[in-house]
């Protein structure tokens, strides 16, 4: 969060006032906990976390976000205890924040959560902007001519999967 503030012209902070809390709080407790390995892949994530702030509708939407991720990645008897525990008092602040301690304690505990927990982050950091479109508009004839001439447009859309934990 360090390298975020700078990046963003702040003073030399791990709470940056661009980072959302949330995001921010999750990428602290990660990066604490995990090897130097998997600590690499979160240096692109001090640059794309600068300007997430947007105030205490969108920290709460994060929060929930983690909170469902989390519930989603866990053992299944665990599930429904933390969606008690946690999903019951949205309205407090420190809740989310403790959120995204917690689920990222759980992400470190195991290197094969680590890729969906970068799948999470960027959920997290695409909170809030624009949707680009994905694939050009093609007119008819043009794709049409693309099929008859290679069999297929070459256009696919592409998603990120999030590995299964183990």
């Amino acid at each position: 969060m360090e390298l975020s503030s700078m990046l963003a012209g702040e003073p030399f902070t791990d709470q940056p006032e661009c980072v959302c809390p949330v995001i921010a709080e999750f990428l602290r407790t990660y990066n604490d906990e995990v090897d130097e390995r998997r600590r690499r892949d979160l240096y692109a994530y001090a640059s794309n976390a600068v300007g997430t702030s947007s105030g205490i509708a969108g920290e709460r939407l994060r929060a929930d976000m983690v909170l469902r991720w989390w519930i989603g990645v866990d053992r299944p008897r665990l599930r429904r205890a933390r969606l008690l525990m946690w999903g019951l008092a949205p309205g407090v602040a420190a809740r989310d924040a403790d959120v995204a301690t917690r689920a990222a304690h759980f992400a470190a505990a195991s290197p094969g959560r680590h890729a969906a927990a970068l799948a999470l982050l960027d959920d997290l950091v695409a909170v809030g902007l624009p949707r680009r479109r994905t694939m050009p508009k093609l007119d008819a004839a043009v794709a049409q001519a693309a099929v008859r001439d290679q069999g297929v447009l070459g256009l696919r859309a592409t998603c990120a999967q999030s590995e299964s934990p183990t």
